[in-house]
């Protein structure tokens, strides 16, 4: 019975956390953001988490719009800008945005580190 209600509290806490880290509306996306709005909005879940799970298809998808949008240079660092400015509205594990291409089986022409590091 204590494990069931530890359990739930933590399911309530992580429900709460979730909805608070999503609260990014679309007049506060940069506008660097452009095209990239399915990579923030499908795959908050897998960015901010422990990123011990998978992302899910629907982020996966959303992450294959937007990185096909990243087809030059200009587009990258235009991705780059999104991810730097939508960052302190969504507070992303940079560890977990490194990863994604992979955890979608996505390749890309670019190192997703650049866009963490600057």
């Amino acid at each position: 019975m204590m494990g069931e209600k530890k359990v739930l509290g933590l399911v309530v806490l992580v429900m709460a956390y979730g909805l608070a880290v999503t609260r990014l509306t679309e007049a506060q996306v940069p506008e660097t953001c452009n095209g990239y709005e399915p990579l923030l909005f499908q795959c908050v879940p897998y960015l901010v988490g422990s990123g011990l799970d998978p992302p899910t298809p629907h982020c996966c998808d959303g992450a294959r719009v937007a990185f096909q949008r990243a087809n030059n240079d200009e587009a990258v660092k235009n991705l780059c800008g999104c991810l730097v400015d939508a960052g302190p509205y969504l507070n992303f594990v940079p560890q977990n945005l490194v990863q994604l291409p992979a955890a979608c089986n996505i390749q890309l022409s670019f190192s997703m580190d650049h866009c963490i590091r600057g």
